[in-house]
C-alpha cells in the first residue's frame, strides 16, 4: 500500500472518527445536589498547570489532559484525598473533556484506574462564581440530603410519593445553576423525624432540621 493511500486512509478513519465522538457527550439535567452525591470526591482546589498525555497509538485530541491541583478543601471523599495527584479528563470536548484554567475551582468527579477523572457532566464551577448558599450547601447540607431522593416533575402540582422525596418542579434549575433559581441554591436534607425537605436557611442547619445519618 503506498504512502498516499495509507495517509488516506487514515485521513478518513480521523474524519469519521470524529464525526463519531461529536455527538459522544450528552449530560443528563439535574440539581446540584444530585451530581454532588453520585460524585466519588468533591472539593476545591487551584488548578496550577496542565499537560496533554496522548493516547497509546497518538491519535491527536484522543489524549488526556491532566492537571496539577492545590486541595484547598474537600466536601467528600475525604478518605480518598491520598489517592489524588493530579486531575485528568478527555481532551475532546466531545468527549465531555473539561477545559480548566488556572484559579481556584469546585471540582467534582469519580476515582477511576487512570486516578481523579472530570468531565463536563459533573459538578464544576470556578469558585468565586458560586453563591454563599451554595457553598453552605457544600459544606453543611448536601452530603446529609444523599439519602434523599430529589425528583423532577414538570408539573408544579407535582407532590412527593415518599417521605424521603423532594419534587424539582423548575428544569430551569438544573445544571449549570448561573442566576440560580430559589429551589437552586436550597438542598434536600433529611429532617429529624426522617422526612425529606427543601431547605434555603442561611448556616448549618439545627438538629431540628436534620437526623444523624448513621440512624438512616
Amino acid at each position: 500500500m503506498s504512502a498516499a493511500v495509507t495517509l488516506a486512509l487514515l485521513f478518513f478513519f480521523s474524519v469519521g472518527l470524529n464525526q463519531q465522538v461529536a455527538e459522544g457527550c450528552s449530560c443528563a439535567p439535574g440539581h446540584p445536589q444530585q451530581l454532588f452525591c453520585m460524585s466519588d470526591i468533591v472539593m476545591r482546589a487551584e488548578v496550577t498547570a496542565e499537560k496533554i498525555i496522548p493516547d497509546i497509538e497518538n491519535i491527536p485530541g484522543m489524549g488526556k489532559i491532566q492537571y496539577e491541583i492545590q486541595v484547598i478543601e474537600m466536601f467528600k471523599g475525604f478518605d480518598r484525598i491520598k489517592d489524588i495527584q493530579h486531575v485528568y479528563t478527555n481532551e475532546m470536548s466531545s468527549m465531555c473533556g473539561i477545559r480548566l484554567g488556572h484559579g481556584q475551582y469546585l471540582l467534582s468527579g469519580s476515582i477511576t484506574p487512570e486516578g481523579f477523572f472530570v468531565s463536563m457532566c459533573d459538578f464544576l464551577e470556578l469558585w468565586d462564581r458560586l453563591s454563599l448558599m451554595q457553598k453552605n450547601n457544600l459544606k453543611y447540607r448536601y452530603l446529609t440530603g444523599c439519602n434523599c431522593t430529589i425528583s423532577i416533575c414538570t408539573d408544579k402540582s407535582c407532590q412527593p410519593s415518599t417521605k424521603n422525596e423532594c419534587i424539582l418542579t423548575n428544569w430551569s434549575s438544573s445544571w449549570p445553576f448561573e442566576d440560580a433559581e430559589p429551589v437552586n441554591e436550597s438542598a434536600c436534607i433529611r429532617h429529624s423525624d426522617g422526612s425529606c425537605g427543601w431547605y434555603g436557611g442561611i448556616g448549618k442547619p439545627s438538629e431540628n432540621d436534620t437526623m444523624d445519618m448513621s440512624d438512616v
